[in-house]
């Protein structure tokens, strides 16, 4: 079954954020397609920010690769050829510094982190279940609010009425007609 999401060819460095997740997610994220997911979802995340963020995060992604070969313990690697001890120590190490790569590499984590968490399987094993809640505060909000949200549905529907910029207008012309 293909993955949902984008190309492989629309995820900027691939490689690199698919072993940035392995790094960064729990150990789970290498079972059952999940880094593929994971990947899709960044791919989808990417797509929907301004362009100036997406090229940042992609730029992020590529020194994030190339600057591993910087890092003594690879021995001139790209970050996507590591093996898991080195990787983990050489984000562990930008993680611990200061200033923009480390800010960006932290930025970089936490979008993974949350295409990971944002999968259904995860929020299941996590018990993560927002159905209920969401119910609950719909019924307080309507217990609260319930005439008020009425009136304004009924303004919002009634024909010959248009909502004034404060708020629903029962009491004026329909679109198209003289005052």
């Amino acid at each position: 079954m293909p993955v949902p999401g984008p190309a492989p060819a629309e995820v900027p460095a691939r490689r690199a954020a698919r072993r940035f997740a392995e790094v960064v997610c729990p150990p789970e994220v290498r079972a059952d397609q999940r880094a593929d997911r994971v990947l899709g979802q960044f791919g989808l995340m990417l797509g929907s920010l301004p362009p100036a963020a997406r090229t940042a995060l992609a730029a992020a992604l590529v020194l994030l690769d190339q600057g591993a070969r910087l890092y003594p313990p690879s021995r001139g690697r790209r970050f996507a050829r590591l093996d898991d001890p080195v990787a983990a120590a050489y984000v562990r190490a930008l993680l611990a510094r200061q200033g923009t790569a480390a800010s960006m590499v932290r930025r970089l984590k936490g979008f993974i982190a949350m295409c990971y968490y944002d999968l259904p399987e995860v929020q299941r094993e996590i018990g993560y279940d927002p159905a209920p809640y969401i119910a609950a505060v719909s019924r307080r909000r309507l217990e609260s609010y319930g005439p008020q949200i009425r009136a304004g549905e009924a303004a919002a529907f009634i024909p010959g009425t248009r909502p004034s910029v404060t708020g629903p207008s029962v009491a004026g012309p329909a679109d198209g007609q003289e005052p």
